[in-house]
């Protein structure tokens, strides 16, 4: 086993241990209080599925990596579960929170 091994699988353990349960609560409904005061429930479900991309994302990027994904045959997939993947959970979240403000439900925070 080689460093790069030790990383990829202290990478994934990592992230499944702090990003999957995190965003399962959140897509359950489940939030700390100053998320709640803050946010909407379809704010806080889209933020779990960003979250439960992102952990897809970066669990994938580690399993190409100890498969030995790197030739050409495998490009395609590692785009597609690399830099895409983390923007389109960026984009959701960002989306989803641009649209909630604008309906007027969530207050802008003060700088009080």
């Amino acid at each position: 086993m080689t460093s790069a091994d030790t990383f990829a699988w202290a990478w994934m353990t990592g992230w499944t241990l702090l990003v999957l349960p995190l965003s399962c609560a959140f897509l359950r409904g489940w939030a700390p209080a100053w998320l709640r005061r803050r946010a909407t429930p379809r704010m806080i479900r889209a933020r779990g599925a960003g979250g439960l991309i992102l952990w897809a994302s970066a669990v994938t990027s580690a399993a190409f990596l100890l498969t030995g994904v790197f030739a050409d045959d495998g490009l395609r997939l590692r785009i597609l579960a690399g830099p895409v993947a983390v923007l389109a959970g960026i984009a959701l979240v960002a989306v989803t929170d641009v649209a909630e403000r604008r309906r007027g439900r969530v207050p802008l925070p003060t700088s009080q």
